[in-house]
C-alpha cells in the first residue's frame, strides 16, 4: 500500500524545507548590510581613484595622511560612542534606544572638541591651515551620519540605511567630479564636497530612524559615561591598534621620502581596499549573530558565525589571486594608461597577500567581539602593531615601499597565527568537562 501524505510530507522533504528556510534567513540577513556596505566602500573607493587621478602625487599623499588621521579620529568616536550605542539600543526597545541616540549625539558633541583640536593642530604642523575649516566640518557631519547609521543598525534596519548612505558616500563622488569637470577640484573643495554629501545623508539617515518623532527622553550625560566607557575601552584599544597597524607605514614613508611615497602606498592599498564591502559587512553581522547565540556557549556561538565567515571565503580567494596575478592591468584599468602608479606591481601583490590573511584574521576577532572576548581581539591585534614597529624601520630603509608593504605581511601573518591559538583555546575551554567517575 502506498504511504499517504494527507497527514504531511515525509521527513526528508520537511528537513528539505527547513534548511531552504535556514539559507533563505540567513541569505535575507546577509544581503542588506552587504548591499549597504557595498555602497560606502564603492563611494569611497571611488572618491580615492577620482582624487589620485586629479591631484599632483604630493598632494594626493597629503589626502593619504589626512584620511588616515581622520579614521583614527572616527576610531574613537566608533569605540566609545557607535558601539556602546549598537550593543545598549538594540536591546532597550524604539522609545529608550531613541533616548539613547539621543544622548550619544550630546557625546559626539563632547568628544568634537578634543578630536577638533587635535586635527586643526596636524593640519597646522602640516602647513595646511586653508584645510582646517574644510576638515572639521566634514568629520562632524561624518560622525553625526554615522551616529544615526548605527542606530539603524541596532535596530536591524540595514536596508533602511541604504538611501541616506548612497546620497553620502555615491553623493561625495558625484560632487568631486563636478567640481573636477569644472576645474574647481582642490583637496580642499574636494572636502567641502564630502562634508555637503556627508550632511545631506545625516539628514536622510535622521528622517528614516523617526527620531523627530516620539516623547523619547535622552538619558543624562553623565549617566552613560560610565556604561559607554565600559563597553567601549577595550574596543577602543582594539581599533586604535588596528588602525595604528596600517597607518604607521604611512607616516613612516612620509618620514622618510614625503608625501609622494605615501601615495604610492594609498594607490597600491586602494586596489586591495574593493573587498572592504565584504569584509565590512561580514564583520558588521558577525558580532551580532554570535552574541545572540553566546548565552547556549562560545561554541555555540562559534557555529552560528561560522556559516557567515566562510560565505566570503570564495569571492575573497578569487579576487585577491586575480590581483596577486594580473596587477598591472588592474592598475592601468584603475588609474590610466598615463598615471604615475602603474608600476606597483609588486606592492599590490604584497598587499593581496596581507588582505588573505587579514580577512581570517578579521572574522575571528569580529566573533571574539559578539562573545565577550575583546581582548583576545586586542592581544591579536596588539601583536600585529608591534609586528609592524619592530619590521617597518628596517626593511623601509633596505627595500622602500616594498619593505613596508613586506612587514605588513608579516604582520598580517602574525595577527592569523595568534587568532587561530586564541579561538582554539576558548572553544577548548567551553568544551563541556565528563562528570567525575562515581
Amino acid at each position: 500500500m502506498r504511504r499517504s501524505w494527507i497527514s504531511g510530507p515525509p521527513a526528508a522533504l520537511q528537513a528539505v524545507g527547513a534548511l531552504r528556510r535556514r539559507v533563505g534567513d540567513q541569505a535575507g540577513r546577509l544581503a542588506w548590510p552587504l548591499i549597504d556596505q557595498a555602497i560606502a566602500s564603492v563611494g569611497t573607493f571611488g572618491l580615492t581613484i577620482v582624487l589620485a587621478r586629479a591631484l599632483p602625487p604630493a598632494e594626493y599623499g597629503t589626502f593619504a595622511l589626512l584620511l588616515g588621521g581622520l579614521m583614527i579620529l572616527h576610531m574613537v568616536t566608533s569605540s566609545l560612542v557607535f558601539y556602546p550605542l549598537s550593543v545598549r539600543a538594540g536591546a532597550a526597545g524604539p522609545e529608550a534606544g531613541a533616548g539613547l541616540m539621543r544622548a550619544s549625539l550630546d557625546l559626539l558633541g563632547l568628544l568634537f572638541l578634543p578630536a577638533g583640536a587635535a586635527l586643526a593642530l596636524a593640519a597646522l604642523a602640516a602647513g595646511r591651515a586653508d584645510l582646517i575649516l574644510p576638515a572639521l566640518a566634514y568629520f562632524l557631519l561624518w560622525q553625526i551620519q554615522e551616529a544615526f547609521r548605527r542606530y539603524l543598525f541596532a535596530e536591524l534596519r540595514f536596508g533602511a540605511a541604504i538611501a541616506g548612505d548612497a546620497v553620502s558616500y555615491l553623493g561625495q563622488v558625484a560632487l568631486v567630479l563636478g567640481l573636477g569637470w569644472g576645474g574647481h577640484l582642490t583637496l580642499g573643495t574636494a572636502l567641502c564636497a564630502m562634508a555637503l554629501a556627508a550632511g545631506l545623508g545625516a539628514v536622510l539617515h535622521a528622517g528614516r530612524a523617526g527620531l523627530g518623532r516620539g516623547e523619547a527622553t535622552a538619558p543624562r550625560l553623565s549617566a552613560i559615561l560610565g556604561d559607554f566607557w565600559r563597553l567601549g575601552g577595550w574596543s577602543l584599544a582594539n581599533n586604535l591598534l588596528g588602525t595604528l597597524r596600517g597607518q604607521v607605514l604611512f607616516w613612516l614613508l612620509a618620514a622618510l621620502s614625503g608625501a609622494a611615497l605615501t601615495a604610492q602606498l594609498q594607490a597600491s592599498q586602494n586596489l586591495v581596499n574593493l573587498m572592504n564591502p565584504l569584509v565590512i559587512g561580514l564583520c558588521n553581522i558577525i558580532p551580532q549573530t554570535a552574541a545572540r547565540a553566546h548565552p547556549r556557549g562560545k561554541a555555540e556561538a562559534w557555529r552560528a558565525a561560522r556559516p557567515f565567515a566562510l560565505s566570503g571565503v570564495p569571492v575573497a580567494l578569487l579576487f585577491f589571486a586575480v590581483l596577486f596575478a594580473a596587477p598591472e592591468p588592474a592598475l592601468r584599468l584603475v588609474y590610466g594608461a598615463a598615471s604615475p602608479y602603474l608600476g606597483l606591481a609588486v606592492p599590490v601583490r604584497l598587499l593581496a597577500i596581507a588582505a588573505v590573511a587579514a580577512y581570517a584574521t578579521d572574522m575571528v576577532c569580529s566573533y571574539f567581539h559578539g562573545v565577550e572576548a575583546a581582548r583576545h581581539a586586542l592581544v591579536v591585534n596588539a601583536a600585529g602593531t608591534v609586528a609592524v614597529l619592530a619590521a617597518s624601520l628596517p626593511l623601509a630603509l633596505r627595500f622602500g615601499l616594498e619593505g613596508a608593504c613586506g612587514a605588513l605581511v608579516l604582520a598580517s601573518l602574525v595577527r592569523l597565527l595568534l587568532s587561530q591559538l586564541l579561538l582554539r583555546r576558548l572553544l577548548a575551554a567551553d568544551l563541556p568537562r565528563p562528570l567525575p567517575a562515581a
